[in-house]
């Protein structure tokens, strides 16, 4: 895990066109549909579980069409990244925008449960284009220090989008369980712009078999495996606050659902200012393993106090500092992915780092309830034992930067 320098291939002329304000933005935008699935959806599934409830099994079905899609993501994104080497980034890039708010959207008319969570089993697929093919395209545009900065804000955005797409998606499902799923309709507004702005960048699909065999010859197969292992433990990390937090607070006798939505607020306000802490002072500033390490100590630390949490300030200041942990891993190990890539093999390196990370999500909920049946029925610990878990691995990653200086 030491520092690395980028892997770009020279395979485009001086004068190849450079990104601008426009095209960072839609990136970034495009980057953000992604938290639809949970963000919007969520505020709405009890309302959805009351309407379908004479439907046998709808107490398991429900919530599966909030997680179908994260599983779709985790079987689908490294073959996404390798059909983006081969065909190209642009076109694959806006079909799926078009895609995803026509399939998105299908909850609006579905009137059976089996039809709805078939269409968010596709709208899974598609959500594996945008997140792969958006990733590997800031990837291509930008280099060095800049693309740290976007793509730490990638994650930025992404966090602020939830947050405002939560209180979007609440307040749309006052009118009825299925009017949030009209905002995923933004996607096709977004198209256009995909079509107008974006270029194909330099690729597999556009080299020549020398450039391939040339430029490929930096790629490793086992350290990407080894990047995939750590991006399944951070999805699985991640996720346990997401899921568990309100029921920590429960444990405190926290019972109102403002406090504690303030407090989840708080997680992600505190993701975002380590997203920023990232990519404007430690990504040009400290080693790929030291920043690993720092975001795991303070991400599994907070974790592993909240047993010893009484007070719902205590609680929810160790949730701020896990968001900022988080906040500093995510770029992190976005980055020293992006950048252990060559243009080659760009996307299905970043696939196959996507598919971990979302099985790491996938995983984590059903891991951590079973881990608490195995240790007698505390939540509390549970979650404590996955911040032990982060904690070691950052110990191990702050470890070997310290022990070497650091260099870009």
């Amino acid at each position: 895990m030491n520092a690395i320098v980028d892997r770009d291939f020279p395979v485009s002329s001086p004068g190849a066109r450079q990104p601008g304000l426009a095209q960072t933005l839609t990136l970034l935008v495009t980057s953000s549909l992604t938290v639809m699935v949970t963000a919007v959806v969520g505020p709405s599934l009890p309302t959805m579980q009351a309407h379908f409830r004479d439907v046998p099994g709808a107490d398991a079905l429900v919530p599966l069409t909030m997680s179908a899609p994260l599983l779709m993501m985790a079987l689908l994104s490294v073959a996404v990244g390798e059909l983006a080497d081969r065909w190209g980034r642009k076109r694959l890039l806006v079909a799926s925008a078009i895609a995803y708010g026509i399939v998105g959207t299908m909850p609006l008319y579905l009137d059976s449960l089996a039809a709805i969570l078939a269409s968010r089993v596709g709208l899974g697929a598609f959500e594996a284009v945008l997140t792969t093919v958006g990733a590997t395209l800031i990837g291509d545009y930008f280099a060095g220090l800049q693309r740290e900065r976007y793509m730490a804000l990638q994650t930025t955005v992404g966090a602020v989008a939830a947050v405002v797409l939560a209180v979007i998606g609440g307040a749309l499902a006052q009118w009825g369980w299925r009017v949030p799923y009209a905002m995923f309709g933004a996607s096709l507004a977004l198209a256009p712009l995909l079509a107008l702005l974006l270029w194909e960048p330099p690729s597999r699909a556009t080299m020549t078999l020398a450039q391939q065999i040339e430029d490929s010859q930096s790629f490793s197969g086992h350290a990407l495996t080894w990047r995939c292992v750590l991006g399944f433990l951070l999805g699985f990390e991640f996720l346990i606050l997401n899921v568990h937090f309100g029921y920590l607070q429960a444990a405190v006798g926290v019972d109102s659902t403002a406090l504690i939505g303030l407090a989840y607020a708080l997680n992600s306000v505190g993701a975002i200012a380590g997203t920023l802490l990232f990519g404007w002072h430690l990504a040009s500033a400290v080693s790929v393993p030291t920043c690993l390490g720092l975001g795991a100590l303070l991400g599994g630390g907070s974790l592993m106090v909240m047993p010893f949490t009484t007070t719902y300030a205590t609680l929810t200041a160790a949730g701020v500092v896990t968001g900022i942990g988080m906040g500093i891993l995510f770029p992190a190990m976005a980055n020293w992915n992006m950048r252990e890539l060559p243009v080659s093999r760009r996307g299905v390196g970043t696939g196959a780092y996507n598919s971990c990370l979302a099985f790491g999500m996938f995983v984590s909920p059903l891991a951590v309830v079973g881990l608490e049946t195995l240790i007698g029925g505390s939540r509390v610990r549970a979650v404590a034992v996955g911040g032990w878990a982060l904690l070691a691995a950052g110990l191990a990653a702050l470890g070997v930067g310290l022990s070497r200086q650091p260099h870009r």
